[in-house]
């Protein structure tokens, strides 16, 4: 995903306030890109299957699962409008 000429217009870690955000955005015809990010690494992730797999316990039972960050860009020229569509009440 190319996002360097795109501006953020939302990111949050709640999938329904994404949801939220890229279904108003779909229903007025503006394009956006949805990328996310794991908070947790790839070698912390890992680290965490080979904890758990080794003390033969369910992964992340009784605690947090691992969070995501979810960033929605949309291109310069719709953002003005995506802005007061998305936050104006």
């Amino acid at each position: 995903m190319f996002v360097l000429f795109k501006k953020r217009i939302a990111v949050d870690t709640s999938n329904e306030e994404i949801s939220r955000v890229t279904t108003i955005l779909d229903q007025n015809n503006i394009k956006y890109e949805l990328l996310t990010k794991r908070t947790r690494g790839v070698y912390g992730s890992a680290y965490d299957a080979r904890s758990y797999a080794g003390a033969n316990v369910a992964m992340y039972k009784g605690s947090t699962q691992p969070t995501f960050i979810y960033m929605v860009y949309v291109k310069r020229r719709d953002y003005a409008r995506a802005h007061e569509i998305l936050f104006t009440c």
